[in-house]
Parts: C-alpha cells; structure tokens; sequence
C-alpha cells in the first residue's frame, strides 16, 4: 500500500521594519519559515501591522541557498493606529510548497513595523497500511477570561491571558488546528477599545496575530453583549507547544470583561 501523508505543524514567523526597496532579493529581509527535510506546505501568511502604516508594500520571497526570487507584492495602504482602530493585516491563502532548506522571506517597502506570520506543514511518510481516518484527534476547549487593561502590542509587556496551547510533542501530538475563536464580553462595554489576539511560542517571544475592535455595548434583558468570532474554515494550524494569548486594551473594575474561546483539536498518528 502506499506511503500515508503525515503532518507536523510548523509556525514561522519574523518581524521586519527596515525599509527595503528592492525587488531583486536584495537589502534587509526578514526569514519566516525554512522547509524541512521533505519539504514544508505554506498554507497561509498573515501580515501584522503593529504601528500606524504608511502607503507602502510588503513582499514575499523565496531564497533556495543561492538565489532569491520575488513570489508576491502585498499592498499597505496608510492607516492610523489607535486603541479603538486597528492597525492593518492581511490573511494570503498560499499554499506554497517549499521544498528543503528553501526559506520563505519577507520585506516592506517602508520603515513601519510588522510581523510576517507563516501557517507551515511539514510532510513526512508511513510506509505501512495505514487509512486516513487512523489520525488521531483529541478535541481541545480552549478558554480565559481577560479583563486587565493592556495597550501593548509587543505580546510580553503587561497582563495577557493564555487561551489555548498546543499539545507538546513530546507526548507525541504533532500541532494543534484551530477551527474559530469566539471572543464574548460577559459585561457592558462602556468604551471603544481592542481586543488582541498573540501567538507565542515556546519561550518568552510572541507576536501579535490579529486585532478585533470593540464597540460601546449597553447589555441588558433583551440585548446581548458584545460576541465576535473567528472561523478558520480550513483550519489555523500552530507548532507544539506554541499557544495563543490574549488582551484587552480597556479592562478593570464591573466593565469590559470578556471570554475567549477556542474550538480545537490535536493530531497525531499510530505508532
């Protein structure tokens, strides 16, 4: 029988703000993902503004070792940056294949701040009679309740909530695909604010995923708090160990209080 398809989650991720021009591979780029040893699929590449933007252009490369090639020209349109509006992003359905030791890298045309977030699968293969519906699933819940005030955008200053984690590899999960993330104020919102949304890795680095505006919300008897959600129709797949955090940029005391939720499962295969 042949060889079964495995997947591995694998998240990159790089953070550019020197304005760079070219569109030859040259000048100051950042690296978002490398292949690994079969090759990595690129499903998707979320650009984040983290600072107001000028008009500009974020670009995406390949570079095989020895010769970088242009892939896509992003467009930024300026935007003003405040705690009731966001700051740009853009969600790319790639899926781009790269294969082994080829780096994904990006550029901006000028000297704003963003940061490149790349959803990868690693392939390998099992080479014995295995059907697709032996993965192992486990149904993951993710929930916080966040509700002290942080204005920060940099994913490690000031109070944050972690949301969901990734089942670690070492007890054999190979990543974590998130199907939506519902964010619901369980009390009025008195004020305009943001709430955000971080992807962390194993250790202390994050880097901000997305930003969801938050109106004024009277609750009562017979209206309903703010609710927001977040559906992934194919998936947002994050490497083991890897979590998602969040904050709120207005909180504290009876008010702007909210839940975040996150539908999930881990993967694996048999042994």
């Amino acid at each position: 029988m042949a060889a079964e398809t495995q997947f591995t989650a694998n998240t990159g991720w790089a953070q550019i703000s020197t304005a760079n021009p070219n569109l030859d591979g040259t000048g100051t780029m950042g690296t978002v993902l490398t292949g690994a040893s079969n090759g990595t699929l690129v499903k998707s590449v979320i650009i984040k503004a983290t600072t107001s933007t000028s008009q500009g252009m974020i670009r995406l490369f390949i570079y095989n070792g020895s010769t970088t090639r242009l892939v896509a020209e992003i467009e930024v349109p300026a935007i003003t940056r405040s705690s009731t509006d966001e700051s740009f992003e853009k969600y790319i359905p790639i899926d781009l294949a790269l294969e082994s030791g080829d780096q994904l890298r990006a550029s901006t045309e000028v000297a704003n701040t963003f940061n490149i977030i790349a959803e990868g699968l690693n392939w390998a293969y099992y080479g014995a009679s295995v059907r697709p519906e032996s993965t192992n699933y486990t149904a993951r819940t993710g929930t916080v309740l966040i509700d002290t005030a942080n204005s920060n955008v940099d994913g490690t200053t000031g109070t944050y909530g972690d949301v969901i984690t990734a089942g670690v590899s070492g007890s054999g999960w190979l990543g974590l695909r998130i199907n939506s993330i519902t964010i619901k104020a369980i009390t009025s919102t008195v004020a305009d604010g943001m709430v955000r949304l971080f992807i962390k890795d194993t250790g202390t680095d994050a880097k901000l995923l997305t930003e969801i505006p938050v109106p004024i919300v009277t609750k009562s008897a017979t209206a309903r708090s703010f609710v927001h959600q977040i559906n992934f129709p194919f998936g947002f797949h994050i490497k083991a160990g890897y979590k998602i955090i969040a904050s709120t940029e207005l909180g504290g005391g009876t008010y702007n209080k909210f839940h975040i939720m996150a539908d999930a499962v881990d993967w694996k295969y048999p042994a």
